[in-house]
């Protein structure tokens, strides 16, 4: 297989088939892809891999057999939660509890166009392994509605952060901002911008641990799919985000649509770790969410808690995390520190970490996916 992915001709045939050829090729990447030999370690030849499937997946619209959990799935009727994407259900597999979060459609959506949009996104998630990333086990496509897919996580009790904190505002917020930067460095060192990092995006694991979720999705702007979160849409779900977003991404007079990046998931992250550490999103005492854009373009931020705020007495708010936080809110993309450089804060190595261990497992989803692989 490797010889066959790096041959440039066997490689070029390889990704010309179709039908159950195709599939079969899927299948086998896939296959070695949760191989435990190195499905939790990056490799050169384990980049190989995804390459090839990537590309397959996008020329054909097919997935791999192992990601398809629709037989599985127990699906509650009605939906739990609503995202900017669409509905959250909870559901059922193997005795397990996880989330399914299906996406909203246009029902004129081609179904073929829908899957080339969707696989790769869903294929990326499901390579992940990171104590701080919440992970993907799979595709959902409900029954009777080819046009209907969702992505299978596990169930998170705790809820996202800023529910976390509200029932438990004596955790030490510290470590949670220190989970947020460790789970942002990895994806980053896969090239992974998550596009859309704020509160109701990150969840809290039943350890305690911060996990980021829902990265890639505000990438799918494609008009196959309805709701994805967007500055440029203006549903009342998907303004909520304009409060987290970097000032590149939000200059009117730019005719281009504007493309996240690392950098500007580091100012995010900022916005992140005000709202954990003063408890309130970011500027919550401008109602107008539509005047945020200018306010953030002409440089301001949100203001620094008075000493006698419960961000200081109670959330523990200090002078030197207030400068971390700052850090990441410069104006300059190219000076903000990179997540790899917040990770490593002298603000997180004295940290005592007491939390068990990670609640993924010792391996990474293909555990939980290979009762689903034919033998």
């Amino acid at each position: 297989m490797v010889q066959v992915c790096s041959a440039k001709g066997s490689y070029k045939r390889m990704l010309s088939l179709e039908g159950s050829r195709a599939q079969t090729w899927l299948d086998a990447l896939q296959t070695m892809l949760d191989n435990e030999s190195f499905s939790s370690n990056p490799s050169e030849t384990r980049g190989t891999f995804l390459k090839a499937l990537l590309r397959l997946s996008n020329k054909t619209g097919l997935c791999p057999k192992a990601l398809q959990l629709s037989h599985q799935v127990h699906k509650g009727e009605e939906p739990v939660d609503e995202g900017s994407f669409g509905e959250v259900y909870q559901g059922r597999i193997a005795g397990r509890t996880v989330a399914v979060k299906v996406f909203r459609v246009n029902q004129r959506t081609d179904t073929s166009k829908l899957m080339k949009v969707s696989h790769p996104e869903a294929i990326i998630w499901c390579q992940l392994y990171h104590a701080n990333v919440l992970p993907c086990y799979g595709i959902h496509q409900l029954p009777n509605q080819s046009n209907r897919i969702g992505l299978v996580s596990p169930w998170m009790e705790s809820g996202n952060i800023s529910d976390y904190l509200q029932k438990r505002p004596s955790s030490g917020r510290l470590l949670l901002l220190s989970d947020i930067a460790s789970g942002l460095s990895y994806l980053h060192e896969n090239k992974i911008v998550h596009g859309d990092l704020k509160g109701p995006n990150i969840l809290v694991s039943a350890s305690g641990r911060a996990c980021l979720a829902d990265f890639g999705l505000s990438r799918l702007a494609d008009p196959a799919l309805l709701g994805w979160t967007s500055i440029r849409t203006s549903t009342a779900k998907s303004t909520g985000t304009i409060r987290w977003q970097a000032p590149e991404l939000l200059n009117p007079d730019d005719e281009a649509d504007p493309k996240t990046t690392t950098a500007s998931d580091i100012y995010s992250y900022g916005c992140v770790c005000y709202e954990i550490m003063t408890g309130n999103v970011p500027f919550h005492t401008t109602k107008n969410h539509y005047s945020i854009p200018m306010i953030v373009i002409a440089g301001k931020r949100p203001p620094k808690p008075d000493p006698p705020d419960p961000a200081y007495r109670e959330y523990g708010l200090t002078e030197p995390i207030w400068s971390f936080i700052e850090a990441s809110w410069k104006q300059d993309p190219e000076s903000r520190p990179t997540a790899a450089e917040l990770q490593r804060s002298h603000l997180f190595s004295s940290l005592v970490d007491h939390r068990p261990t990670q609640d993924w497992g010792e391996t990474s989803a293909a555990e939980f996916r290979r009762p689903a692989v034919p033998s």
